[in-house]
């Protein structure tokens, strides 16, 4: 696993359309998947005070880039087994 950026990341994979998958504790995830099928998970949120600002809709997929994630994970494939990169901003 090689922990970058969210600048590094946002290079490597935000064209890659994410659809939101579930919300907890503050968190919004999204998931997606790369041309080579990997598979991209991203979260936003952490903050009562900040996350009603979040907008999400059911079905519509966004790009990486336009995430202000706080966390995210690529992985080999759909298993959530072997990490290829993520990175961590904190809340």
């Amino acid at each position: 696993m090689t922990e970058i950026t969210k600048k590094e990341f946002d290079e490597l994979y935000g064209d890659v359309e994410v659809e939101f998958s579930s919300y907890y504790k503050y968190t919004f995830n999204y998931r997606g998947q790369t041309d080579d099928f990997k598979t991209v998970s991203i979260s936003f949120g952490g903050c009562a005070d900040d996350i009603y600002k979040q907008e999400v809709e059911a079905g519509e997929k966004v790009k990486v880039k336009d995430i202000e994630g706080t966390y995210a994970t690529v992985y080999e494939n759909d298993d959530c087994e072997n990490v290829v990169h993520s990175y961590y901003e904190g809340y």
